[in-house]
């Protein structure tokens, strides 16, 4: 696996063409460092290691990614993994790349196109690439010498039964396939779910890999199903998502972001919604005419409650290299937040991926359970207090400000709290 410390080995593979031919056979994030390097501005990120272990493990045959906005993941697990599974081990014989729009499927088609065509180091290694200039109308690329195919289709299109010959699609790229014009209304959110389920999925046969990638586009979007479904068992696959930040406000992507400076001037461009629904991977709130809601106030849900506190963990990503153990990613909730008003609550902000970047950060899962329990507890005696006043003198929620003071009495109590020595303290 490439890391930090490969520098040598990549100058030696670019002099050495039996080494540099191996190395991309055989795994996808070499044949992205060697090929298309053009493509990568920066240095790689943890998660572009774990993306490309996920690729080269050919046990994954359904994989759903959802990375935050101008991740790289297009480049690494669109681009280049279409080229490696044709060119490099996996030996695909007919990719499908399936897109939203047409000028979609376009851009698509043109960038790989072009990497067969322009790309000098690739065609010396992997070529000659013969195909037809009359298919490329129809968006499709055949690799005569290598006896695959390549196309490029979008759901405005009818793309059943799609066949090179008699071969069916042995590997499906769905690439950012719903955005937030989709998830206006349920109809086209249950329109889009039914093409996919239906019509796309179908396509392959046994063997067939699915990639689907894609942005956070709603709590009931395609990436938010199929994670339920991979969830509950109810479909053989994986599901990943990156975050630019994760939950201990660590830097997902150093090599582009080197310092918490760089994340505010990123930040500075987008709303308070669309900043932590496409960079944070979290659903700030959701009107129903299908967009952010962008107000100041911040909210703790039930479902909040019940996987932070004491009788329930978050649901953490569970790292698959190295690279990723250092990060701590929880997975993305379906439901929106509700009940408790609160601004600029630091529990919120816990799960919530830093949404103020600026506020101080909770230290640890123990601090913060012990806050909302003490919150909880207090909201429960205010609750008992609400039922024994007259109705039209009742609040339906409680003061922001004294959520606010019993929030930081919580927080006081815990840094002050006597702490017991463990044993090797003990020891010392």
């Amino acid at each position: 696996m490439p890391n930090e410390f490969d520098i040598k080995k990549l100058k030696q593979a670019l002099d050495d063409p039996v080494l540099r031919r191996k190395l991309a056979y055989e795994d996808p994030l070499w044949f992205c460092l060697i090929y298309l390097r053009h493509h990568l501005s920066y240095p790689l990120a943890p998660f572009h290691r774990e993306m490309g272990h996920i690729l080269k493990d050919s046990s994954r045959q359904f994989i759903a990614v959802m990375a935050f906005r101008e991740s790289g993941k297009s480049t690494i697990m669109n681009m280049g993994n279409v080229l490696w599974s044709i060119l490099g081990k996996p030996q695909k014989k007919f990719v499908v790349v399936v897109s939203q729009t047409q000028d979609q499927a376009k851009s698509h088609f043109v960038g790989i196109r072009d990497e067969l065509i322009s790309n000098a180091l690739l065609r010396s290694d992997f070529g000659p690439f013969t195909d037809h200039e009359a298919e490329w109308k129809k968006m499709s690329l055949e690799l005569e010498y290598h006896e695959s195919k390549i196309q490029s289709v979008s759901l405005e299109q009818s793309i059943r039964g799609l066949k090179y010959g008699t071969i069916r699609p042995d590997l499906i790229v769905c690439d950012d396939i719903e955005d937030t014009s989709t998830a206006k209304d349920e109809v086209n959110r249950n329109n889009a779910w039914q093409r996919l389920t239906s019509e796309i999925l179908p396509l392959g046969s046994k063997g067939t890999r699915i990639i689907v990638l894609g942005n956070l586009v709603c709590p009931d979007s395609l990436l938010m199903r199929l994670k339920e479904k991979i969830r509950k068992g109810n479909l053989s696959g994986i599901f990943r998502t990156y975050p630019l930040l994760d939950d201990e406000r660590r830097i997902m992507w150093p090599g582009r972001f080197p310092n918490l400076d760089s994340i505010r001037e990123m930040k500075s461009h987008f709303t308070r919604g669309v900043w932590t629904r496409e960079f944070l991977l979290k659903i700030l709130g959701w009107n129903k005419n299908g967009t952010d809601n962008d107000d100041s106030h911040v909210e703790i849900s039930d479902e909040l409650r019940s996987r932070y506190g004491p009788e329930r963990d978050v649901e953490y990503q569970k790292p698959l290299v190295d690279h990723m153990k250092p990060f701590v990613i929880s997975v993305p909730i379906v439901k929106p937040r509700k009940r408790f008003t609160v601004e600029d609550d630091a529990a919120y902000r816990r799960y919530y991926g830093n949404v103020e970047i600026e506020s101080e950060m909770i230290s640890s899962i123990a601090e913060y359970r012990y806050m909302l329990t003490h919150l909880a507890e207090w909201y429960r005696k205010w609750t008992d207090e609400q039922r024994r006043i007259p109705a039209e003198s009742r609040r339906e929620h409680p003061p922001s400000g004294e959520i606010m003071r019993v929030w930081t009495e919580a927080k006081e109590s815990y840094r002050n709290r006597p702490v017991t020595p463990t044993k090797n303290q003990e020891k010392e």
